[in-house]
């Protein structure tokens, strides 16, 4: 059952940051208002966040209560949404993707679709182990967990829409010119994703316990997330710092090498989702 709601977090989470991470790039972009298409891509997402949450509730049931995935246990989904905060995360992240749909049928402007949809992001902030908080620690924690979940978002989108712009074959110019203006955005997700998930890693384990970490399964995969992460700088640098120069001089030619790049990059950051899918599923002093 562990397997079904690692998967169900896993979809989820690949959702909700497409549907924040998209708008998000289109807004750095200075694109600020959105085609039929595009329109029609962010409410076939926002309809999946409603669904995959429906199917992340059920899935978090299943696994509280030893039983199968369906039919669903209504008791236990009653009790997580009452008694636990996973009805206030719910309830918020209803509100902000009903508001999203609402805004795409009747004003279609980048900036409050992007600021709603990274609110719908950061709520997965309050189901982990963020969400079991107490006090001023915890409400450090979820707005660090939050404002990580919001920038992971946001360089997940870029790496969408850099990626389905190449495939279209956009001119390595455009190409150059969308890296380039990213490169800025993109330094401070970094910085956030770097400072968040410090604060993140402390509140889980304590100082006293970082050093243990190594010692159990939960950080032996967090030290693989960071590995896994450290690649995406590296592909994220050489695409600033070597790919957009080649473009710019080379022209179609360098669009091969920034097509596999970027091909690469994308299966590291869902590699790790998958490996945030597991880990907030995990407890972090068990032994492997």
């Amino acid at each position: 059952m562990d397997a079904i709601l690692i998967a169900a977090r896993f979809a989820l989470y690949v959702d909700l940051a497409a549907l924040a991470g998209l708008p998000l790039f289109w807004w750095s972009m200075g694109e600020l208002a959105l085609s039929p298409g595009r329109r029609a891509s962010l409410a076939a997402l926002a309809l999946g966040g409603l669904i995959l949450s429906a199917t992340w509730l059920a899935a978090s049931a299943a696994a509280m209560a030893g039983t199968p995935l369906l039919p669903p246990d209504t008791a236990v989904i009653g009790m997580l949404l009452h008694d636990t905060p996973i009805g206030a995360v719910l309830a918020a992240r209803v509100v902000a993707i009903a508001t999203m749909l609402a805004l795409l049928a009747l004003a279609p402007r980048t900036p409050p679709l992007a600021i709603v949809a990274a609110l719908a992001a950061a709520t997965l902030a309050g189901v982990g182990h963020a969400g079991a908080g107490e006090g001023s620690a915890g409400w450090i924690h979820c707005i660090a967990d939050g404002l990580h979940a919001v920038a992971a978002a946001g360089w997940f989108g870029a790496l969408l829409a850099l990626t389905g712009g190449v495939a279209r074959r956009v001119s390595a110019e455009r190409s150059a010119m969308a890296l380039h203006r990213f490169s800025l955005f993109g330094t401070v997700f970094v910085a956030v994703l770097v400072v968040t998930g410090a604060i993140n890693t402390v509140m889980i384990a304590g100082w006293s316990g970082l050093p243990a970490l190594a010692s159990t399964l939960y950080g032996r995969l967090l030290i693989a997330k960071i590995a896994l992460f450290g690649g995406m700088l590296l592909l994220a640098a050489a695409n600033r710092w070597q790919l957009t120069p080649r473009l710019m001089r080379d022209g179609a030619a360098a669009l091969p090498a920034l097509r596999r790049s970027l091909a690469l990059e994308t299966a590291l950051a869902l590699a790790i989702i998958a490996l945030v899918a597991a880990l907030g599923t995990m407890d972090p002093t068990a032994a492997p």
